[in-house]
């Protein structure tokens, strides 16, 4: 190696890092493995489906909502790990793609569903050992069956349901919000259109979508 101190790494830290990385893909190979609806331990939330890309990082899935509010809707999205992932801190991001569902918690604009609404702490603190792929996915279904978007602090509700006030901290999407509060009807005719758009433009992409569900 020449004297510039970029090229001059230890071969031993080296091989920490790339051992430490090869644990931390092992670790999500076997997340991963348990979400198989079959024989997994932890099991994909039911209708829940997710697939790796070629990036280790990156996953696409797709979910079939059948109850509810959303019932029919078929939604896709994708979820991307930070490096140090499953690490105290480290967050995975939500982007749904195509048609992005009329939901107070997902943003219009890119698809982004903030984890942190859901999660305030991602494996630390009184969370520590508790996030998985699983935990994420059965928040992602969860944002579909809300009966009221708000939050506690200090044990007083804030929030769009028997309160007029609506902290926008805790929603992507205000438009939905405002209309969850004041004009039910229309909510629920914005909905119903999404979830129409959804069900027709599942296949707009030409993918064949073979996917396993429970």
């Amino acid at each position: 190696y020449s004297g510039h101190p970029h090229l001059q790494r230890s071969p031993s830290l080296l091989f920490k890092k790339m051992s430490s990385l090869s644990l931390a893909q092992t670790k999500l190979n076997l997340e991963y493995k348990n979400l198989n609806p079959i024989n997994g331990l932890t099991p994909c939330p039911t209708g829940v489906v997710l697939i790796p890309t070629p990036n280790p990082l990156t996953f696409t899935g797709s979910i079939f909502l059948r109850r509810g509010a959303y019932q029919n809707s078929i939604y896709k999205f994708r979820v991307v790990l930070p490096e140090g992932y499953n690490g105290p801190g480290k967050f995975p991001e939500v982007y749904f793609e195509g048609v992005v569902p009329f939901n107070p918690m997902v943003r219009p604009a890119d698809g982004y569903l903030d984890v942190k609404s859901g999660f305030f702490k991602w494996n630390e603190g009184e969370m520590e050992g508790k996030c998985f792929l699983v935990s994420l996915l059965t928040y992602i279904k969860k944002i579909f069956y809300i009966k009221r978007f708000g939050v506690e602090r200090d044990s007083v509700e804030i929030g769009i349901l028997g309160c007029q006030e609506i902290d926008r901290k805790y929603f992507a999407n205000m438009e939905a919000a405002e209309l969850f509060v004041q004009n039910r009807e229309e909510y629920d005719r914005r909905l119903m259109e999404n979830v129409r758009e959804s069900q027709e433009k599942v296949y707009e992409d030409g993918e064949s979508w073979k996917f396993f569900s429970r």
